[in-house]
């Protein structure tokens, strides 16, 4: 049944509310509630009836219920004073005043039919598909670092050239498939607040081994849009999806409202109100018992040590967790002003706790976020693994620091130490979907095709909307010489996040390589259009210079220089080679060794330097980067 009131729909079949057919982001209860009281909308509902009705006669407050009844109102443009929807009878309880129209629905297919057959995915076309707009996240930018967002891959087919990129792995997988989406933000309570516990809930689960849970990367690709019909488009093996909201009182005291549905079903399987404090460790406790309570209502077993492991503490200092959930929230900012401050914040619950893990891990991606984009290389790499050999100090086994450590060797070219942290995260923990990252662009360095597609086969297959490793994946595809699996991964990626600008610079690039100049054009226009950094300038002059439009390079290379930030020496040489200028390119890339630009690492497979191949310095080069024929033949494979 769907529920008509004014612009907005209330659809009870899908659990989801829609004002002009935008859906609005509605916390479980609350969509509960709501409904209740359209039901019953011809009379006045006793406080009671709604706890019996709505919360299973399960205690809870007053207040509990007021704010529920504040977010209802507020859920259709209503709010206390007008109360043009849900009026409050004074000492009796409210009714549901709105206009309602009734509009029956189709009969849904049988829920077996939906488990057993999940919304189809377009196939690839040869030009990407822009969707209808939906509401999104704010685009995170993915260029040599840990990002947030990109979109459903469809299947890795190896043997078939990768025209389709369907996790191969997932079929095996009997595992309850949970995607924890982020939490709301109500009443006295923080966006940055909501966000950590939704992060903490996430690990915490990811802690249980009975269950299958989607990675924090993925898993704020949601942020923007919660919309149930557009997470089964983008993750159709996920069944169980893990929703709520956090409030806070004026006096510190802490609310989460959770609840667990079943997608297939369309039913909610699991939902409580969760009481504490902001300002006590209690509220590691509630997560704990969140994820406990998920377990238990998906039939999931704890072992001794993952109970064990669901008590531990971040940190027993409150206050340095505070400023570890603000530098979190800045860090997801991901802006050149935005990372320096994640830094500060990081520091100073450090500080406070020289013990916190979590922080020195987080302040360690902030480095390499700045190392990747925003600042030249050399001047972060020391801070990066100053940062991880801080936190390896405190878990000496940790795949994390591993995996982490893995990736920044491989950006700063240092082959036998990227070798040796990867393979010690694998071994530790194979799940990590940025150490199968480290291996695609390790092998992409070293010009091993097949194993590149295999290791970004399991980083798809593990955390399937990585923005990170779509961004990347293009890269080392296309520079082992793989055109047709690198437009095909670009292709599903612009297609499902179309916000990313450097998912289609990059696409440019391989489409230049390939010699589709048009395309590249196309492509690396729309990147620059969305993206606007001197980067994406830079490689539209690149773009223009392969397509023979000479005239139209320099001008964009000026105004990448304006910018007046860091710019990358690798592609600004990669831009002046289209205009033959070798002798600026090779001085340009005698300024990339020298600042570690992480582009380097592709210096001995990269097309767009063919012309500098004869040169007797390019072998010079390629020995300063540890490239040459005899290190190669030295690493590992």
């Amino acid at each position: 049944m769907k529920y008509e009131i004014a612009e907005y729909i209330v659809d009870t079949e899908q659990f989801r509310v829609t004002a002009g057919g935008t859906p609005v982001p509605v916390e479980p209860k609350v969509f509960d509630l709501l409904v209740h009281l359209i039901r019953h909308r011809r009379r006045v509902l006793t406080r009671e009836e709604l706890f019996a009705a709505v919360w299973d006669g399960r205690e809870v407050s007053d207040a509990t219920l007021s704010n529920h009844i504040k977010s209802a109102r507020r859920l259709l443009g209503d709010n206390g004073e007008l109360q043009q929807t849900i009026q409050t009878v004074r000492g009796r309880g409210y009714q549901f005043i709105a206009e309602v129209r009734e509009v029956p629905d189709v009969a849904p297919p049988p829920a077996e039919a939906l488990a057993a057959a999940p919304l189809p995915t377009p196939a690839v076309t040869t030009e990407p598909v822009t969707p209808a707009p939906a509401p999104a996240a704010p685009p995170r930018r993915a260029w040599g670092v840990a990002l947030a967002a990109l979109a459903l891959l469809l299947g890795l087919g190896l043997a078939l050239g990768w025209h389709s990129f369907a996790p191969p792995a997932a079929a095996g997988d009997t595992r309850p498939y949970v995607l924890v989406v982020p939490f709301d933000a109500a009443a006295g309570a923080g966006e940055p607040q909501a966000d950590q516990i939704t992060r903490e809930l996430i690990a915490n689960l990811r802690k249980i081994s009975g269950l299958r849970v989607v990675p924090i990367p993925s898993a704020f690709t949601f942020k923007g849009n919660k919309a149930r019909e557009h997470i089964r488009a983008q993750l159709p093996e996920v069944r169980y999806l893990l929703d709520g909201t956090v409030s806070a009182g004026s006096d510190r005291r802490l609310h989460i409202s959770a609840g667990l549905e079943d997608l297939a079903q369309r039913r909610v399987l699991w939902g409580h109100e969760l009481q504490g404090r902001d300002d006590d460790t209690d509220l590691f406790a509630l997560q704990a018992q969140i994820a406990t309570a998920v377990s238990g209502a998906l039939q999931v077993a704890l072992r001794a040590e993952e109970r064990r492991a669901l008590d531990e503490l971040p940190t027993g200092n409150l206050q340095a967790y505070t400023l570890y959930a603000a530098g979190r929230y800045e860090l997801d900012r991901f802006s050149h002003e935005s990372l320096p401050r994640a830094v500060q914040l990081f520091d100073e619950a450090i500080a406070l706790d020289p013990q916190f893990f979590d922080a020195y891990v987080a302040r360690s991606e902030a480095y390499r976020q700045l190392f990747g984009y925003f600042e030249p290389p050399v001047s972060m790499l020391q801070s990066v693994v100053d940062s991880l050999a801080q936190a390896q100090k405190l878990r000496p086994d940790s795949a994390e620091v591993w995996s982490s450590l893995g990736l920044t060797y491989v950006m700063a070219w240092r082959w036998k130490d990227a070798w040796t942290a990867l393979s010690a995260a694998k071994r530790r923990d194979p799940t990590l979907a940025q150490t199968e990252l480290g291996f695609a662009l390790y092998y992409a360095g070293l010009g091993e095709a097949q194993k590149v597609k295999a290791a970004l086969a399991s980083a798809n297959q593990l955390d399937p909307l990585n923005a990170e490793m779509a961004d990347w994946g293009t890269w080392a595809l296309f520079m082992v010489g793989e055109h047709e699996a690198a437009r095909a991964w670009a292709d599903q990626k612009m297609r499902q996040h179309p916000e990313i600008g450097p998912v289609y610079s990059g696409a440019g690039v391989g489409a230049s390589i390939a010699g589709d100049h048009a395309r590249a054009v196309q492509l690396a226009q729309r990147g620059a259009e969305i993206d606007g950094s001197p980067l994406a300038l830079i490689l539209l002059a690149q773009a223009h210079g392969q397509a023979g439009q000479a005239d139209r390079v320099l001008p964009l290379l000026q105004q990448a220089a304006a910018a007046g930030t860091y710019v990358c020496p690798y592609e600004s040489a990669a831009a002046w080679l289209t205009l033959g200028e070798q002798e600026r390119a090779i001085t340009l890339l005698d300024e990339a060794v020298a600042k570690r630009s992480n582009c380097l690492m592709f210096l001995r497979q990269d097309p767009r330097l063919q012309a500098l191949r004869t040169d007797p310095r390019y072998p010079l080069l390629l020995a300063r980067v540890g490239l040459d024929d005899t290190a190669v033949a030295a690493y590992r494979r």
